[in-house]
């Protein structure tokens, strides 16, 4: 998996971990430098792309918060949190 939109919620414990640090390691090479507000609106604007052409849904942004959350700190945890309810809500 090379970025989000990649992201397809099918894997195993095994490479669970892995895959999630490819996917922070992309992102972060990705937008290094922009600032917090400008990483949520971007990760807002490709999941309400991807819900509106059904390739999101609420049950993958799931799996890709339970891929990410072990690899956390909790001020992340916490602000990952707050995006998930909005990308639910949209």
């Amino acid at each position: 998996m090379r970025d989000f939109n990649n992201y397809n919620g099918k894997t195993t414990n095994q490479n669970q971990s892995q895959e999630g640090f490819d996917v922070l390691k992309s992102f972060a090479k990705k937008y290094e430098g922009a600032s917090e507000d400008k990483i949520i609106s971007e990760i807002l604007l490709e999941a309400q792309k991807g819900k509106k052409n059904g390739t999101l849904t609420n049950a993958d942004v799931d799996r890709f918060k339970n891929m990410l959350y072990p690899m956390l700190n909790p001020s992340q945890r916490a602000k990952l949190d707050k995006v998930i309810k909005i990308i639910k809500e949209s």
